[in-house]
């Protein structure tokens, strides 16, 4: 529990080579991983911290939930490497905070190091390249963490979504309120999350001291599913021009996928 709140479940999803356990167990140690597969769990033998690893068939839908999930980088070799997946692997851990997340993280990165094709957050729906999620291991000091599981949905209202991965609210603004309505809310999500921010209803917000104000206030946000892993416990805050009438908005549901940033 944090606040009160449940700790929502965190899911990465990474596709690969391996046709059976055995092959996944060789290539971690061939690789010099640091990382064990014992049981139902995925060990670092250096801090001793673990999660839980599912191991599942080849499944044909891989490949296109990828390229939905990462279209900023569905045109590369890498992407299409996906097709060629023998096994999926799916790591299962805790959101709620950085401390959290991050090692779970560290535990998709074994996996790319042992053949992994890239890394799906099953819990942001969103999707990187080997190549991009080792730099955010490595940039965790410079809270790439924010970058790996957030993304920006748009449509009539632009939204967040993830930040439940690291124990915070997401935020939605009206799509015409501001000339770039997810820049506002990146900058929003990353001040929350690197300035651990104690944020209060009727707060102001700018992205400088010469640019547009708004009003922070409670809103009930995007209606998920209760079992969905985009489904944020602790809430959203929505972002009122200074100035404006309080929006009067019905809260949003699966169907507002429209188009997404990240």
């Amino acid at each position: 529990m944090k606040d009160g709140v449940a700790v929502p479940e965190a899911v990465l999803c990474i596709p690969g080579p391996w046709v059976e356990r055995a092959d996944l167990t060789r290539q971690l140690v061939k690789a010099n991983t640091g990382y064990i597969f014992a049981g139902m769990l995925l060990m670092d033998m250096k801090t001793s911290t673990s999660c839980e690893l599912q191991m599942e068939a080849r499944d044909e839908r891989m490949l296109f939930a990828f390229k939905v999930a990462g279209p900023h980088w569905g045109q590369t070799d890498e992407m299409t490497r996906i097709e060629n997946h023998n096994s999926v692997i799916y790591l299962i851990g805790h959101g709620g905070s950085e401390t959290n997340f991050a090692p779970l993280m560290h535990a998709a990165r074994a996996l790319l190091d042992a053949g992994g094709f890239g890394v799906k957050v099953e819990s942001t729906g969103l999707a990187h390249s080997p190549e991009t999620w080792r730099r955010f291991c490595g940039d965790l000091h410079l809270f790439s963490v924010h970058e790996a599981c957030v993304l920006y949905l748009t449509g009539t209202d632009v939204y967040s979504c993830g930040m439940h991965n690291l124990g915070l609210k997401d935020v939605v603004t009206a799509a015409d309120g501001t000339e770039d309505p997810v820049e506002l809310l990146r900058a929003f999500t990353l001040y929350a999350f690197a300035e651990k921010a104690d944020i209060r209803t009727g707060q102001t917000f700018s992205v400088a001291s010469d640019a547009p104000v708004y009003r922070i206030l409670e809103d009930e946000g995007v209606l998920y599913d209760a079992s969905s892993l985009f489904k944020n416990p602790y809430g959203f805050w929505r972002l009122e021009p200074e100035g404006s009438e309080p929006a009067t908005s019905t809260p949003a549901r699966r169907s507002w996928w429209k188009f997404r940033k990240h």
